[in-house]
């Protein structure tokens, strides 16, 4: 099975003494670990009827994005 895989490269960009010394960055459209990229998970009412229920990590979409923060200082 393949896999894919994503690399972010740091390197601190121009800077000013009192700046903003932090940086975000956003990575979209990843499959949901848990429910497999589906929204939901296959539920059984007190009748033995199945139904979807909307997983609660990704809220249904099936899809995750990931928000990194870097915070840069001085080093000790």
């Amino acid at each position: 099975m393949s896999k894919e895989r994503r690399i972010i490269e740091i390197e601190p960009g121009r800077m000013t003494p009192g700046g903003g010394m932090t940086d975000h960055i956003e990575s979209r459209g990843h499959q949901c670990p848990y429910c497999q990229g589906n929204g939901y998970h296959w539920q059984e009412d007190e009748w033995q009827e199945r139904y979807k229920k909307e997983c609660p990590i990704c809220k249904g979409s099936g899809r995750l994005d990931a928000v990194i923060t870097v915070e840069w200082k001085a080093e000790e």
